[in-house]
Parts: structure tokens; sequence; C-alpha cells
């Protein structure tokens, strides 16, 4: 994937689209994202560092709980993706 440049302005958008979306909109789409990029939650934990607990929250229907927006940039950046996908 060709790598994204955003202008600050364009940077601070998305983050409010993120902050101010429906947290079930960003959990379909982490989903979403895990089966088409075939990302597996071993490899966020693994490649990231992120906690098992947290990683399964995210994917889990008992939990409202979402990657914040540092996370989700992260994810993105590692699996080659435009973080964009989280609040399409």
């Amino acid at each position: 994937m060709e790598e994204q440049k955003y202008t600050q302005q364009e940077l601070l958008t998305i983050i409010n689209q993120y902050n101010t979306l429906p947290r079930k909109i960003i959990k379909s789409n982490y989903k979403r994202i895990l089966s088409e990029y075939n990302i597996q939650p071993k490899q966020i934990m693994d490649e990231l560092g992120y906690g098992t607990s947290n990683v399964h929250c995210w994917s889990t229907k008992s939990s409202a709980n979402i990657p914040m927006f540092p996370q989700a940039l992260s994810i993105a950046t590692a699996f080659d993706f435009d973080v964009q996908e989280f609040i399409k």
C-alpha cells in the first residue's frame, strides 16, 4: 500500500470523526478489518504488545470497548491499511 500522508488538519478531522462515531460502528469495522486483512488477534498482541483482555474485548459483543485512536492507528500502520477503515 502506498504510504498515507495527512496534513495536521486532516489528521485532526480523522481523530474527531473517530472519537464521535458510535462505538458499535467502530467495533463492526474492527471485525471487518480483521476478516478482510486476515489479521488474527494474536498477531495484534504479539506485534504491538496489546494485552489479551483488551484485544479480545474489542471484538466481543458483551463489551463496548474499542481500540482508542492511537491503538487503531498503530494497528493500521502495522498491518498496512488506512486508519480511515475504522470510520467507514
